[in-house]
């Protein structure tokens, strides 16, 4: 009886022993379907848009599988997106210091903190880690492309230009366009510290670049009335309304009120006229020089030249509104009268805005760099 009760007792304690053994030795697998589980559902709800409950998610993945790299990757990227800016920083930081990383591991840490710093606005830190990146994969295009980026957030625009320049070929799209805008910038710079001749050289440098380049001209009369050059700053608007008759239209306000502060019309009603020669479809141009005739007195001829506007273009709303203006100082109320009926029935907006076509960001003033997607030479008139 004891012989077979010792028998019980011993394969009682051999299937406890076992049962321990395969509980201990099936854990982590357990363990790691559990940890792949949430990952995966960490990734569904960062899909779907759902930050705090991917976070949790992620933080639970990665607590069950230190080794799940990509966890923490996005852990950091999330708390980034979320404003968490040191938190990120810490956790993608915390990353370098593993030895086990895969090369590509290593960059997409190293492309995380890129970001992470770009968004705390030291772009000093983000620019060592581009050229950390670049150490280990040289022809990295996102690492040229952000380093241009930071250098042109940084205000750091003569080595943007070279920068760029590499790159381009790379990109097989260069535009001196872009060159010319960048010492515009450099001269802007230049001015804000309080030096504004050599702010001009950088304009004279940006034509001779770009002979076409909007923002040099307007900034080099700008700089001239700044110091109180009122006849040089008209000079460079007239250069650039016949460098660029296209888009001479952003120089009219400008002239305008330059030439109503000085008296002097005869020499940019030329302008006006050889810009209408060379874009006969450029409105402004007609009602800048319509102004000038009304302040001549001439009013017939400010009424022609709005007149034939409206023959080639009907919905152009400004030119009936000048049309009204004129009519009631030339005591013609009832033709006053019936552009104001015509204009109610046009659609077309009163002011020109300028809008970004990347992004959809709307002034009401010219822009060269959209301020808010940062893109270069994509505004448009509407």
């Amino acid at each position: 009886m004891q012989d077979s009760l010792a028998f019980i007792v011993i394969v009682l304690v051999v299937i406890v022993l076992a049962a321990l053994v395969f509980f201990v030795t099936r854990r982590p697998e357990r363990r790691e379907d559990d940890a792949a589980a949430d990952y995966a559902a960490g990734l569904n709800y960062l899909v779907s848009g759902d930050l705090n409950l991917a976070l949790r998610k992620l933080k639970d993945a990665a607590r069950k599988d230190t080794n799940n790299i990509d966890a923490y990757i996005k852990i950091g990227d999330i708390l980034r997106s979320m404003g968490h800016l040191d938190q990120a920083i810490k956790v993608h930081r915390d990353l370098t210091a593993r030895s086990s990383l895969t090369p590509v591991q290593r960059l997409q840490i190293l492309r995380a903190l890129v970001q992470d710093y770009e968004a705390r606005e030291r772009y000093d830190l983000a620019l060592q880690m581009v050229q950390k990146i670049l150490a280990i994969k040289k022809d990295d295009l996102w690492a040229k492309e952000k380093e241009l980026q930071l250098l042109e957030a940084s205000g750091e625009w003569e080595k943007a230009a070279d920068i760029y320049k590499k790159l381009s070929k790379l990109k097989d799209d260069f535009r001196k366009s872009r060159l010319a805008l960048y010492k515009v910038e450099q001269g802007k710079k230049v001015r804000q510290a309080g030096d504004e001749k050599q702010s001009r050289v950088h304009f004279r440098e940006a034509i001779k670049i770009d002979p076409k380049c909007a923002a040099a001209y307007l900034e080099l009369s700008d700089s001239y009335l700044r110091e109180n050059r009122p006849q040089e700053a008209i000079r460079a608007l007239e250069k650039f309304m016949a460098a660029a008759p296209e888009k001479a239209d952003l120089a009219f306000s400008r002239a305008k009120e330059l030439l109503f502060k000085i008296g002097e019309f005869g020499e940019i009603e030329n302008v006006y006229q050889e810009v209408i020669q060379r874009s006969p479809e450029n409105w402004a141009a007609y009602l800048a020089l319509a102004e000038i005739k009304e302040k001549k007195g001439e009013l017939d001829q400010a009424i022609n030249l709005c007149q034939q506007i409206l023959q080639k273009n009907p919905d152009y709303r400004p030119a009936r509104e000048y049309l009204i203006r004129y009519f009631h100082r030339s005591g013609k109320d009832q033709l006053a009268v019936e552009q104001a009926l015509a204009l109610i029935n046009t659609e077309q907006n009163a002011k020109l805005k300028y809008r970004c076509t990347r992004c959809g960001h709307v002034e009401s003033e010219p822009f060269w760099r959209c301020p808010q997607c940062h893109q270069w030479e994509t505004v448009e008139g509407v």
